[in-house]
């Protein structure tokens, strides 16, 4: 094998890679989880580190927006299995192994309370330090909130992408796709990243670094090659190194594809009873609704079977869902100029692209002349009509369809396009022709034919004819 990190002028190559990965930086979005290695050796457990690093969020976020409002300043949010799972990656089974061992050390706080009963979790940061600061054996230092102080107890925190672990049905799997990921973006900035996308990724410092043992490491290795997500290799040398590939091309696709299901899923999709009966007053009816539950100013009684319901007030799920202003944390490996004008582009035949089902031919025509203005010939044609008809499929586009076309092809001309729902388009696109592709093999077994060929044939019969004299055969 060569050399794959010599010096070469692949400055085309080097561009093209660092697109592909801020396409998957855009598409993992906001789903990531702070991962602490000073929290896996402290309870031994990755899993439980996983857990409690979402649980420290979530406390960090009730402590400092509803301090006013009861219960706030404790720390106290509640989550379901499921919510846990779409936040973190864990399973049912390792969420309540995770929940037993940080309630055993005592950092982990639990109650049961509302009707229905909900489970309900605050995170003992005093307990949390004094534990941090007795296991590195230094002097005791009191919980804070500031960078300098969580940098102290617990170092330099590792970004956990959780759609990973959706994608390989592993949380551990997720994490070590993460940090593969994460060298993958520091060797394309150093330029040691090769322009097919090899790049090192050794075994000893995953190991340090996650806190893993070596079959927990080796199993997450099979998962994500299994699941198609990382290639490896190792060169053909005395002291071979191991190189691995990430599918930077189909993975922003099936991360769009596993988010949509599990918002399919989400509770705030599932409607609510529009005319609820009560026992003690069955003909009432609730004139206001909500799609999320509510309570009442003033508690019900016997008293006043027909009183109206119509002062109940919304509740908010701040406990829940905190909506938080995320801060990401990449910025864009390398800068995107515009085209020069003496550069060469590829022509699009637009013949080819797959446009909205709902357009007539006339104004395919005119989506075609749009789009195929000279400013617009640099811009991913088909992605930006899969968002086009993403948005106008879910009710985004109301009026004036081409001006908001035009206004999406504007922004991929700018490089500040974001897009939302263009991945899921051209996700259930490929799932179809992958199913049409399947439906259409024919029944027989074609490795048979091509075994059987009469190359093949003579090949088998010169290879015998080898064998035999070197053994002495006749």
């Amino acid at each position: 094998m060569q050399n794959k990190f010599a010096y070469q002028d692949t400055s085309f190559a080097d561009q093209a890679l660092s697109q592909s990965a801020n396409a998957l930086v855009i598409a993992l979005g906001k789903h990531f989880v702070a991962y602490y290695k000073g929290l896996a050796d402290l309870t031994g457990s990755p899993k439980a580190a996983l857990m409690l690093g979402h649980a420290m969020f979530m406390t960090r976020v009730v402590m400092e927006k509803q301090a006013t409002r009861k219960g706030g300043k404790e720390g106290w949010f509640y989550k379901t299995a499921t919510d846990w799972t779409k936040n973190t990656g864990l399973s049912v089974r390792e969420i309540e192994s995770a929940r037993k061992l940080l309630v055993g050390l005592g950092i982990l706080h639990e109650r049961r309370q509302g009707m229905p009963a909900k489970l309900w979790f605050r995170v003992d940061l005093d307990k949390l330090a004094f534990l941090l600061c007795e296991f590195s054996n230094t002097a005791y230092r009191a919980w804070s909130w500031e960078d300098r102080v969580i940098k102290a107890l617990l170092g330099k925190p590792i970004l956990f992408y959780v759609p990973f672990a959706w994608m390989a049905k592993s949380a551990l799997a997720g994490l070590y796709m993460s940090t593969l990921f994460a060298r993958l973006l520091k060797s394309i900035s150093h330029k040691e990243a090769d322009e097919a996308g090899w790049f090192l990724s050794e075994i000893t410092p995953a190991l340090q670094q996650l806190n893993f043992g070596r079959h927990a490491l080796m199993n997450a290795r099979e998962k994500l090659i299994k699941a198609g997500m990382i290639e490896e290799v190792r060169e053909s040398r005395a002291k071979s190194r191991l190189l691995t590939r990430i599918n930077l091309s189909d993975l922003p696709a099936q991360i769009a594809l596993e988010a949509s299901k599990y918002n399919s899923l989400s509770e705030s999709n599932k409607q609510g009873c529009r005319n609820p009966t009560f026992n003690s007053s069955p003909k009432r009816e609730t004139t206001v609704h909500q799609n999320v539950k509510q309570e009442f100013t003033k508690a019900q009684n016997y008293t006043s079977p027909k009183r109206e319901t119509c002062s109940a007030e919304t509740t908010t799920l701040s406990y829940k869902e905190v909506n938080t202003t995320y801060h990401h944390l990449h910025t864009d490996i390398t800068p995107k100029p515009a085209p020069k004008t003496g550069d060469v582009l590829e022509e699009v035949d637009f013949e080819f692209l797959i446009y909205p089902d709902n357009l007539l031919p006339a104004e395919i025509e005119e989506v075609k002349k749009l789009i195929g203005k000279a400013q617009y010939k640099h811009i991913r044609h088909q992605l930006v009509l899969d968002e086009w008809n993403g948005q106008m499929a879910r009710g985004s586009v109301k009026f004036n369809r081409m001006g908001y076309l035009r206004t999406l092809a504007e922004k991929e001309a700018n490089h500040i396009l974001m897009i939302e729902v263009g991945h899921q388009i051209q996700a259930r696109r490929l799932l179809r022709q992958q199913t049409m592709a399947d439906r259409s093999k024919p029944k027989s077994d074609a490795t048979t034919t091509t075994i059987n060929t009469p190359e093949k044939q003579q090949e088998r019969r010169m290879q015998m004819t080898n064998l035999r004299q070197s053994l002495g055969w006749k």
